[in-house]
Parts: C-alpha cells; sequence; structure tokens
C-alpha cells in the first residue's frame, strides 16, 4: 500500500460503551498499517430538540470532503435522532463514488459490517432453561411495536418455541432501553399483584440494572429469588453483585474488522457484496455470571475493571479541576484578542499530540470595547461552516504554531500531506445553541474511544460557553459605552456636557495638585448665533458649532477637557496654564475658526467671544468662582466687539 488511503468515520453522539468502543478497534487496526488517516467526525448529541441547535451539530458533517477521502464509515444507530444528515452523508458519498460502510446496523446504499447477535441470544435463553429450569420468564423490551426492537424479541420468540413454552404478549414489559423506564414498569407490574417469574430476560444491560434495583429494593434476591440477564456487555453489569448473565457484543472487533474491510475493499472493488459481508461477520457471545445463578470469579474482573475506573477516576478529577481553572480565567476576558491568549495557555493540558481550534472567519475579528465600528454591533448567527476557516489556535507536540487560514475543503492544515505514517484525528463542532463558531479537531496517537472523548468533548462544551460569553461582553459592554456617551455627552458635537465634565475632571484635579499645576477655566460664546439660524436655517447654526468643536479639539491642551456648556456655549477646563498660555489659546482658537470657515466655504461670518480664569491652588469649591470670572471676561470681550462694531 503506497498511496495514503483516508477514511472518514461519521457517528452522531459519544458513549464510550457503544461508538467509543468501535473507535478504539479502529486505532487498534490502524496500529498495524501504514499511509493510513483516519478522520472521526463526530456531533456531541444526536438529541436535540431545537432544529437550529441541531443543524448547528450537524454542520460538522459538511466538513467532510469526499474530494479527499477515499471511504466512508458510519454508525447508523447513532443517527435516530437526525436520519436525514445520514441519509445526505451516504448519498454525496455515493454520487463521488466513495464507498459507504456501515457498523452493526444495516443501511440501504452501504456495504454492511454486522454482528451476529441472534445466535448468542438464542444460547442466552437456551441456557435459562435448559441449565436453569426457568419456564416462566418476561421478556424486557426497548420500546414497543418498534422495528429495530424486533430482532431480539422474535428470537426469544423462536427460543421459547423449540421448548414448547408459548409465548405471551403481556408477559412483556417495555423500558425504553434505560434503568429508570424499567424500574417503573416492573414497579407497575409487581403493584398489580402479579407473582415472580422465573427469570427476566432484558434487551440491553442497562434495563436488566433497573430490574435488579427494583427488586432488590423490595426485598427479592437475585438469583435465589429470580433469575436477570441483559444484553451488551458494559461495564456496569460486571460491577453489580451478583453480575449481570449478558451478551458481550464485540464492538471493538467490530470496528477492527470494519477498517479491515475497507482497506480490502479499496484495493479489489469487484467483488460479491454478500459474500463479502459474509466473511466479515462478527458473532457475538454470551457470559454467564451470577444473575443467572452460574458460579464465576467475577472478584478477579471487577479488581481489574476497579483499577481501570480508579486511574479514569484520577484523570476525570484532574480534568475537572483544569476546566474549572481554564473557564474560570476565560470569563475574565472582554475581548476576543484575550480570550485567544488564554486558551494558548491551557491548550496543550488536553494531552492529545495535537489541537486545532478552527474557526468560522467572521468570529476571529478582535474587537476594542470602544471601538466605534461596534455602535451597531451584533453577534454573527451562522449554523453553517463557512467556505474560509482559520485555525486560530494550532498546538502540536506541546507548541504553540502560527494560525492558518485556509479553505473549508482542506479540512485541516496539513492533513493530508505525504508520509508513511498512520494519523487519526477527531473533529467536533464548535457552537453554543444556534450560533457555529468553527470546529476542534485533536490527532491522537494512543486509542480514540478509550475513555477520553467524553472529557473532549465536555472541554468543547466549556470553549464555546466561554466564546459566547465573550462575544455578549463585547456587545453589553458597548452598549454600555454607548448609554454612558449618550448620558455624558453631547449628541451633537460628541463633546463632554456638564454631567461629563463634572464626572471626568475629578481625575484631572487629582492630577494637577499631585504635579503642582494650575487649572484653568476658558469659555467662549458664538457671536450672533441666532443671526445665523434665522438667516441660513437650524442646519447652518448645527454647522457652526461644530466648527467651534472642531477648532478646539485642535487647540486644546493634551490633558484638557473640552464641554458644550449650554447652547452656544462652550468650555474648557485646563491644567498647567498661565495668563500668556491662556491668551495664546485664545489666539490659536481664532485663527483655527479662520481656517475652518475657509476650508467648509462658510457663508456667513463666524466668530466667538471668551474669557478664562486661572487657579494655581484650585480645590472643588473654586469652580464657580472661576466659572464666574470667566464668564465676566466673556462678556466683557463681547461687549468690546460691539463697541468696536458701532464705531
Amino acid at each position: 500500500m503506497n498511496k495514503r488511503i483516508n477514511i472518514a468515520v461519521a457517528f452522531s453522539g459519544i458513549n464510550d460503551e457503544y461508538q467509543g468502543k468501535m473507535c478504539f478497534g479502529i486505532s487498534k487496526k490502524l496500529k498495524e498499517l501504514n499511509n493510513v488517516t483516519v478522520a472521526y467526525f463526530s456531533a456531541l448529541n444526536a438529541e436535540f430538540v431545537i432544529d437550529e441547535v441541531q443543524a448547528a451539530e450537524n454542520s460538522i458533517f459538511s466538513l467532510i470532503n469526499f474530494d479527499v477521502f477515499d471511504a466512508l464509515i458510519v454508525i447508523p444507530n447513532s443517527f435516530e435522532g437526525c436520519i436525514e444528515v445520514l441519509f445526505d452523508l451516504v448519498k454525496r458519498a455515493r454520487e463521488k463514488g466513495v464507498p459507504v460502510f456501515a457498523m452493526d446496523v444495516r443501511f440501504d446504499g452501504c456495504i454492511n459490517i454486522l454482528i451476529d447477535n441472534v445466535s448468542a441470544y438464542k444460547r442466552l435463553v437456551d441456557h435459562l432453561i435448559d441449565v436453569h429450569g426457568a419456564k416462566d420468564m418476561i421478556y424486557v423490551g426497548g420500546v414497543k411495536g418498534k422495528p429495530y426492537c424486533s430482532e431480539k424479541l422474535n428470537q426469544y420468540k423462536r427460543s421459547l418455541a423449540d421448548h414448547g413454552i408459548k409465548f405471551d404478549i403481556d408477559r412483556c414489559l417495555w423500558g425504553e432501553f434505560y434503568d429508570i423506564p424499567a424500574r417503573k414498569a416492573l414497579s407497575e407490574y409487581l403493584d398489580s399483584g402479579e407473582k415472580l417469574p422465573d427469570a427476566f430476560v432484558c434487551a440491553n444491560d442497562s434495563m436488566a440494572l433497573g430490574i435488579c434495583y427494583e427488586l432488590e429494593e423490595r426485598g427479592f434476591r437475585i438469583p435465589d429469588d429470580v433469575f436477570v440477564t441483559g444484553f451488551d456487555g458494559i461495564i456496569s453489569n460486571i460491577m453489580h453483585e451478583p453480575a449481570l448473565t449478558t451478551v458481550e457484543v464485540p464492538y471493538k472487533e467490530l470496528g477492527y474488522s470494519t477498517l479491515e474491510s475497507v482497506l480490502e475493499y479499496l484495493e479489489n472493488r469487484d467483488v460479491d457484496i454478500k459474500a463479502f459481508e459474509s466473511k466479515y461477520l462478527i458473532v457475538s457471545n454470551p457470559s454467564f455470571f451470577g444473575s443467572c445463578g452460574c458460579e464465576t470469579d467475577e472478584r478477579s474482573i471487577r479488581n481489574n475493571i476497579t483499577k481501570k475506573l480508579s486511574i479514569e477516576s484520577h484523570r476525570r478529577n484532574y480534568m475537572n479541576s483544569y476546566f474549572i481553572r481554564m473557564s474560570t480565567e476565560l470569563s475574565t476576558c472582554e475581548e476576543i484578542l484575550s480570550y485567544f491568549e488564554v486558551l494558548k495557555k491551557y491548550v496543550n493540558e488536553m494531552q492529545v499530540y495535537a489541537t486545532y481550534l478552527c474557526y468560522n472567519t467572521e468570529y476571529t475579528v478582535t474587537h476594542e470595547i470602544y471601538d466605534d465600528s461596534l455602535v451597531d454591533y451584533t453577534l454573527p448567527a451562522k449554523q453553517e461552516l463557512s467556505d474560509k476557516i482559520c485555525a486560530n489556535i494550532i498546538s502540536k507536540n506541546g507548541k504553540i504554531c502560527k494560525s492558518k487560514t485556509f479553505d473549508r475543503a482542506e479540512v485541516l492544515p496539513d492533513m493530508f500531506c505525504d508520509g508513511s505514517d498512520c494519523r487519526e484525528y477527531y473533529f467536533v463542532p464548535l457552537h453554543f445553541l444556534s450560533r457555529t463558531f468553527g470546529y476542534i479537531a485533536c490527532e491522537v496517537r494512543g486509542d480514540l474511544g478509550s475513555g477520553n472523548t467524553a472529557m473532549f468533548n465536555s472541554w468543547v462544551s466549556y470553549i464555546a460557553i466561554s466564546h459566547n460569553n465573550v462575544l455578549q461582553q463585547i456587545k453589553s459592554k458597548r452598549y454600555t459605552n454607548v448609554l454612558e456617551d449618550l448620558y455624558n455627552k453631547d449628541p451633537l458635537t460628541m463633546l463632554l456636557n456638564r454631567r461629563g465634565l463634572f464626572t471626568e475632571q475629578e481625575e484631572l484635579v487629582k492630577y494637577a495638585a499631585q504635579n503642582n499645576l494650575s487649572i484653568m477655566v476658558f469659555l467662549l460664546d458664538l457671536d450672533n448665533m441666532k443671526g445665523i439660524n434665522d438667516k441660513f436655517g437650524h442646519s447652518a447654526g448645527d454647522c457652526a458649532l461644530l466648527i467651534i468643536t472642531d477648532s478646539l479639539n485642535a487647540v486644546k491642551g493634551e490633558k484638557d477637557l473640552v464641554c458644550r456648556y449650554g447652547g452656544d456655549e462652550f468650555l474648557v477646563f485646563g491644567i498647567g496654564y498661565s495668563k500668556e498660555s491662556a491668551e495664546e489659546l485664545g489666539r490659536r482658537f481664532e485663527r483655527e475658526i479662520a481656517l475652518c470657515c475657509q476650508r467648509d466655504k462658510i457663508a456667513y461670518d463666524l466668530s466667538a467671544s471668551y474669557g478664562y480664569s486661572i487657579s494655581k491652588n484650585y480645590c472643588a469649591d473654586d469652580f464657580d468662582e472661576l466659572c464666574s470670572e470667566a464668564d465676566r471676561n466673556m462678556y466683557s470681550q463681547k461687549r468690546s466687539k460691539k463697541k468696536h462694531k458701532t464705531e
């Protein structure tokens, strides 16, 4: 095998006992190969009831580009809540001539790699009857009347018939595949006065455990009073006392075998599909434990599992602490740039070889809180992935690499580069409710599905929530700043109003006192403002006010505060002025007005009268007195102008 083979694996939701075990098997087979890349694409949850949220979840599957992948593996059972997504995936693959392999459940248009559970289920029921003498049994199924629940029920019926036992539909309970509904169904059965059967034969382990809990709570003993069997072989059944008799479904072997079948098919597609599927059919086996009365060495099995769970528990405790630290620090970020910088500190703690945080480019724009472009800022609300993606954070082997922008069709930067090594990637959507930020990918160099996937998915959720919080903070703080501007600034000139002046002058006064600087109040008033409004209209009056604003901003000192103090009255609150520099400020202001009028080709004469007052030992109570003095000086200049004009 010289050419690199790229294989996509798609499933919705992640469960370490189901999808996780299949992925583990694929990983195990991959370790034996060269030149193969496997990429897992997983939605985090298949059962969101809000369509827009589900659309954001399923955006991850649009990333699968069948121009670069040679085969697709799907887990149909995982798509139960969004089956149309699976139909679309299979359709897109077949249109490109890409073969699709379905694991565990038969799906039209696919090569089906299945498990023969029927023979194992028959052996389990036969064992209860032949070895333990059970005659009166109750079947505990998932959902009554559903086609996908019929296989085990039909085999149960056949096994009873083979032993001359009549099947009675009234001797069935329906537990919806979970422990709590199964307990409820059994409780209603027992409360009705019905007698205890010889055995409860359950369609999965979760329901079997629910049956056990309800029986034990009512004082019944297993297996002395009744037998209970399950199906699946989950860890919890062996930890129960007694351990549950069950059918060990070889999901890991299924994953291993499926990857093997894909590679064989890609080398030679000219095969009989039915014969090919039969070749890779896997047989499951029952495991007989204490819940049916069999004596087995359950303790040693439990000890091994306990050691494994202890290691996982230690890692989960560490990761919980890590999640709290990361989310707490992310919650302090007030803009996107700091959010990304904080993430860089934490990304390596996921302990995978490489991590890529890939964003729709709309969500990588950095905004300062006071950015004027944010006056009408709204949050993007995309449910789909963009054509352009930015891998804003790339961590490889513990080192942060330079970010990259790339076409979505590439899936991931450098993912399909040459090399004989095998590669394994895991992709999940990054979204908050219906808002799709992008996706996160990791390159794993271990066993995917070995208990790490659930923690990785939790990590992704923390990041998505934190990202949305930052965006909301940007929006909220921007609106707060706009409101503060409306409260403290004049809406026409955007200069401070009186309230804003009193708010901001406190810091300036403190600075002046610390540096032994004087305080100046510089007041000015437009000449003939009423005449401009009457003759040229109020728009001309507004223009005059803006010219005064521009002129004052052009000549004021670096720390000076400029305020629209009243209708056509302005005030400069300055520091470090002497009488000479205040006079110079007035002269520069007059020159600036002349330049602005010439620049804007003003059709009327525009001038202003001004006056100032200075205090070398200013305190807050001095403001009114300084204003009064400046006002007297200003009107003295105004009267002088009128007198000069009449002469």
